[in-house]
């Protein structure tokens, strides 16, 4: 049975960090791509099994990864959690409205988050 994939989309480099120390250890392999330009590309490429997305990020947001995302027929039904620092009700509910699976605020707890992977995809 091949590895369960998670590509990781965030801006900051010690984000992409702490999820890879949390989630490689557990057996998934984990791809991370900084920033969202050219992020619709990578996910198309490799079609992980689940997406974890920032929304704030230079040049590409979050917000126009995952229109991408849920339009394309390639990539339109891979789950994505999206990983964020907005916290309102608003954000919250247009990603969920944009076809998000779930929504986490930063600061975040990270087995919380490896729980929701497994959650979604199970466990690798």
């Amino acid at each position: 049975m091949e590895k369960k994939t998670i590509l990781l989309i965030d801006d900051d480099e010690l984000v992409l960090k702490l999820l890879d120390i949390n989630f490689r250890p557990r057996g998934f392999n984990v791809v991370d791509f900084l920033g969202g330009e050219g992020a619709f590309e990578k996910a198309r490429d490799i079609k992980p099994s689940l997406i974890i997305l920032d929304i704030m990020m230079p040049l590409v947001d979050g917000w126009a990864v995952l229109e991408q995302l849920k339009q394309d027929d390639i990539t339109r039904d891979i789950p994505v959690i999206v990983l964020t620092v907005k916290g309102s009700p608003a954000d919250m509910s247009k990603a969920m409205d944009m076809g998000a699976h779930r929504y986490v605020v930063k600061p975040f707890n990270p087995g919380m988050l490896v729980s929701l992977v497994e959650e979604t995809i199970g466990a690798p």
